[in-house]
Protein backbone atom coordinates (compact mmCIF):
# COMPACT_ATOMS: atom_id res chain seq x y z
CA UNK A 1 0.00 0.00 0.00
CA UNK A 2 1.29 3.15 -0.81
CA UNK A 3 1.18 5.76 1.94
CA UNK A 4 0.28 9.56 0.55
CA UNK A 5 2.87 11.93 1.98
CA UNK A 6 0.92 14.92 1.95
CA UNK A 7 -2.81 13.42 3.56
CA UNK A 8 -0.73 12.23 6.67
CA UNK A 9 1.14 15.71 6.64
CA UNK A 10 -2.49 17.26 6.72
CA UNK A 11 -3.95 14.53 9.20
CA UNK A 12 -1.24 15.30 11.42
CA UNK A 13 -2.17 19.15 11.02
CA UNK A 14 -5.74 18.15 11.90
CA UNK A 15 -4.78 17.28 15.25
CA UNK A 16 -3.34 20.42 16.76
CA UNK A 17 -6.17 21.34 18.32
CA UNK A 18 -6.48 18.00 19.90
CA UNK A 19 -2.37 18.09 21.05
CA UNK A 20 -3.79 21.91 21.83
CA UNK A 21 -6.53 20.82 24.33
CA UNK A 22 -4.17 17.45 25.82
CA UNK A 23 -1.58 20.48 26.80
CA UNK A 24 -3.56 22.80 28.37
CA UNK A 25 -5.85 20.67 30.49
CA UNK A 26 -3.63 17.90 31.62
CA UNK A 27 -0.22 19.44 31.47
CA UNK A 28 -1.34 22.87 32.21
CA UNK A 29 0.87 24.50 29.58
CA UNK A 30 0.85 27.88 28.56
CA UNK A 31 2.46 29.84 25.18
CA UNK A 32 2.06 27.05 22.62
CA UNK A 33 3.82 28.38 19.12
CA UNK A 34 3.34 25.58 16.32
CA UNK A 35 6.17 25.59 13.51
CA UNK A 36 3.61 24.31 10.98
CA UNK A 37 3.43 27.31 8.14
CA UNK A 38 5.70 25.91 6.23
CA UNK A 39 8.33 29.16 5.66
CA UNK A 40 11.84 28.70 5.62
CA UNK A 41 12.01 29.99 9.33
CA UNK A 42 9.70 27.13 10.76
CA UNK A 43 11.29 24.89 8.38
CA UNK A 44 14.41 24.81 9.59
CA UNK A 45 13.44 24.50 13.23
CA UNK A 46 11.07 21.00 11.77
CA UNK A 47 13.75 19.69 9.87
CA UNK A 48 14.91 19.55 13.81
CA UNK A 49 11.73 17.47 14.34
CA UNK A 50 10.37 19.72 16.60
CA UNK A 51 6.85 20.87 15.87
CA UNK A 52 5.98 23.29 18.61
CA UNK A 53 7.12 24.78 22.02
CA UNK A 54 5.21 25.26 25.13
CA UNK A 55 5.71 26.53 28.55
CA UNK A 56 5.12 24.28 31.41
CA UNK A 57 5.13 25.70 35.22
CA UNK A 58 8.01 28.10 33.52
CA UNK A 59 9.80 26.08 31.28
CA UNK A 60 9.80 25.86 27.91
CA UNK A 61 9.89 22.63 25.68
CA UNK A 62 10.34 21.85 22.23
CA UNK A 63 7.98 19.21 21.28
CA UNK A 64 8.02 16.85 18.77
CA UNK A 65 4.51 15.08 17.86
CA UNK A 66 3.50 11.78 16.99
CA UNK A 67 -0.06 10.26 16.14
CA UNK A 68 -1.19 7.01 15.76
CA UNK A 69 -4.42 5.47 14.87
CA UNK A 70 -4.12 2.62 17.62
CA UNK A 71 -1.95 2.23 20.69
CA UNK A 72 -0.18 -1.14 19.77
CA UNK A 73 1.96 -0.95 23.40
CA UNK A 74 5.04 0.17 21.04
CA UNK A 75 6.75 3.03 20.04
CA UNK A 76 7.64 3.35 16.43
CA UNK A 77 11.12 4.92 16.06
CA UNK A 78 12.03 6.38 12.30
CA UNK A 79 15.50 5.16 11.18
CA UNK A 80 15.91 6.01 7.60
CA UNK A 81 13.64 9.20 6.32
CA UNK A 82 14.30 7.83 2.70
CA UNK A 83 16.25 4.62 2.47
CA UNK A 84 19.32 4.38 2.45
CA UNK A 85 20.92 8.45 2.10
CA UNK A 86 18.58 10.25 4.22
CA UNK A 87 18.48 9.12 8.57
CA UNK A 88 15.48 9.32 10.06
CA UNK A 89 14.00 11.86 13.10
CA UNK A 90 15.58 9.69 15.66
CA UNK A 91 19.02 10.87 13.94
CA UNK A 92 18.65 14.62 12.88
CA UNK A 93 15.64 15.59 15.88
CA UNK A 94 16.59 17.97 18.56
CA UNK A 95 13.17 18.35 20.81
CA UNK A 96 13.20 18.22 24.67
CA UNK A 97 10.22 15.62 24.49
CA UNK A 98 8.67 13.51 22.10
CA UNK A 99 4.76 13.40 22.43
CA UNK A 100 3.45 10.14 21.29
CA UNK A 101 -1.18 10.36 20.74
CA UNK A 102 -3.00 7.21 20.26
CA UNK A 103 -6.40 7.00 20.98
CA UNK A 104 -7.11 6.45 24.36
CA UNK A 105 -3.39 7.70 25.86
CA UNK A 106 -0.59 9.91 25.43
CA UNK A 107 3.21 9.33 26.27
CA UNK A 108 5.36 11.88 27.02
CA UNK A 109 8.83 10.45 26.40
CA UNK A 110 12.22 12.43 27.37
CA UNK A 111 14.07 13.02 23.70
CA UNK A 112 17.70 12.77 25.68
CA UNK A 113 17.09 9.21 27.64
CA UNK A 114 15.30 7.94 24.15
CA UNK A 115 18.41 9.64 21.84
CA UNK A 116 20.34 7.74 24.43
CA UNK A 117 18.66 4.21 24.41
CA UNK A 118 18.53 4.00 20.36
CA UNK A 119 22.15 5.56 19.60
CA UNK A 120 23.75 3.07 22.72
CA UNK A 121 22.03 -0.32 23.05
CA UNK A 122 18.99 -0.46 19.98
CA UNK A 123 20.71 0.77 16.91
CA UNK A 124 23.93 -0.88 17.27
CA UNK A 125 22.51 -4.13 18.06
CA UNK A 126 20.42 -3.99 14.79
CA UNK A 127 22.69 -5.87 11.43
CA UNK A 128 22.56 -3.38 8.90
CA UNK A 129 21.49 -6.06 6.52
CA UNK A 130 17.74 -6.14 8.45
CA UNK A 131 17.03 -2.84 6.77
CA UNK A 132 18.48 -3.96 3.20
CA UNK A 133 16.38 -7.38 3.63
CA UNK A 134 13.09 -5.52 3.96
CA UNK A 135 13.68 -2.71 1.38
CA UNK A 136 14.34 -5.22 -1.24
CA UNK A 137 10.98 -7.68 -0.04
CA UNK A 138 9.05 -4.24 -0.42
CA UNK A 139 7.00 -6.14 2.48
CA UNK A 140 5.55 -3.18 5.38
CA UNK A 141 6.42 -5.07 8.55
CA UNK A 142 9.03 -7.99 9.24
CA UNK A 143 9.26 -9.26 13.07
CA UNK A 144 12.87 -10.05 14.18
CA UNK A 145 14.15 -11.42 17.35
CA UNK A 146 16.74 -9.28 18.95
CA UNK A 147 18.81 -9.12 21.82
CA UNK A 148 19.94 -6.00 23.52
CA UNK A 149 22.23 -6.32 26.54
CA UNK A 150 20.64 -8.97 28.63
CA UNK A 151 16.68 -8.86 27.22
CA UNK A 152 15.44 -10.73 24.24
CA UNK A 153 12.93 -8.85 22.72
CA UNK A 154 11.07 -8.27 19.15
CA UNK A 155 10.39 -5.50 17.32
CA UNK A 156 8.84 -4.88 13.94
CA UNK A 157 10.79 -3.55 11.12
CA UNK A 158 8.38 -1.35 9.52
CA UNK A 159 8.41 0.03 5.64
CA UNK A 160 6.00 3.23 4.53
CA UNK A 161 5.79 2.80 0.33
CA UNK A 162 5.77 6.49 -0.11
CA UNK A 163 4.54 8.51 -2.88
CA UNK A 164 4.58 12.52 -2.97
CA UNK A 165 5.61 13.16 -6.71
CA UNK A 166 8.03 10.49 -6.20
CA UNK A 167 8.15 7.25 -4.52
CA UNK A 168 10.86 6.75 -1.57
CA UNK A 169 10.84 4.05 1.41
CA UNK A 170 10.97 5.21 4.95
CA UNK A 171 12.58 2.40 7.34
CA UNK A 172 11.65 2.19 11.19
CA UNK A 173 11.37 -0.40 14.41
CA UNK A 174 8.61 -0.04 16.55
CA UNK A 175 9.52 -1.77 20.38
CA UNK A 176 7.55 -2.13 22.84
CA UNK A 177 7.50 0.63 26.31
CA UNK A 178 8.20 -2.19 28.68
CA UNK A 179 11.48 -2.75 26.84
CA UNK A 180 11.98 0.77 27.04
CA UNK A 181 11.06 1.37 30.71
CA UNK A 182 13.39 -1.83 30.68
CA UNK A 183 16.43 -0.09 29.18
CA UNK A 184 16.20 3.99 31.21
CA UNK A 185 14.19 5.08 28.77
CA UNK A 186 11.91 8.29 30.90
CA UNK A 187 8.45 8.29 29.83
CA UNK A 188 5.06 8.81 31.34
CA UNK A 189 1.68 7.62 30.24
CA UNK A 190 -1.43 9.81 30.08
CA UNK A 191 -4.89 8.28 29.44
CA UNK A 192 -6.72 11.18 27.50
CA UNK A 193 -9.52 10.07 25.35
CA UNK A 194 -9.52 12.28 22.15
Amino acid sequence: MIHQFKKSLQHEREQANMADKFYVEMLHATDIVRFNTDSEAHMEIQRQDVDLQLNIRGTNFRVSEKFRDKDFGDLYIEVFSKYPHTMGWMHTGSPDALVYFTPQSVYWITHKSLKSFCDEILFPAIPTTWYEEIFKSKKTIVLKNLFLKDTNCKINLIQAHNFDGQLWETIGVSIDFEVLAHFGVKFKKVIFKQ
